[in-house]
């Protein structure tokens, strides 16, 4: 019987050469999304803290419900921010413990996103575009991590074989 042979069994011609370069992309598209995703709650977190009338709310015995609302809604931030950051961290130092780590990240943040977007009918842990943003950040972020590119991060860099340097026949 003469059976066609997978993909992954026909051999690569001589001028084609395996690069370990892919895997390293991989760790740092890896780790800049997630700093990117940092720097978003970061931000917003940094935005409404800024924003909060000081004067107004030191004048008054209590603060107003608006300072309230403001403040809860950054330091809900604020706990993302250092899980993102954590990981970013083990993706550098153990890459597959951080690849598993960044996606329950992701997941946790999803989880959370989608149950303020159910329950907080008032809008009290966080505005609803902001919500969306989130959303949609954690969700390119676990399709990233689970394609060819992403998964890389679960195996070690490929090491450069004998045969790689020779046409393979």
């Amino acid at each position: 019987m003469n059976e066609t042979p997978t993909p992954q069994q026909i051999p690569l011609p001589g001028f084609i050469r395996r690069s370990n370069h892919q895997y390293r992309w991989s760790r740092w598209i890896t780790v800049g999304t997630l700093l990117l995703q940092a720097a978003v709650f970061a931000g917003t977190a940094a935005f409404l803290i800024w924003t909060i009338d000081w004067e107004m709310a030191s004048i008054l015995d209590e603060p107003p419900a608006d300072v309230l609302v403001q403040m809860l809604q950054a330091l809900a931030l604020l706990p993302f921010v250092a899980l993102v950051l954590v990981c970013v961290v083990v993706c550098l130092v153990r890459p597959r413990i951080g690849w598993h780590l960044g996606l329950l990240t992701e997941s946790l943040i999803l989880l959370v996103a989608l149950q303020l977007y159910f329950y907080d009918r008032d809008h009290v842990l966080s505005e609803r575009p902001l919500l969306f943003v989130y959303m949609l950040g954690a969700i390119l972020i676990i399709i990233f991590m689970n394609s060819p590119e992403g998964r890389l991060l679960l195996g070690s860099p490929p090491h450069a074989h004998e045969t790689d340097a020779h046409p393979h026949g």
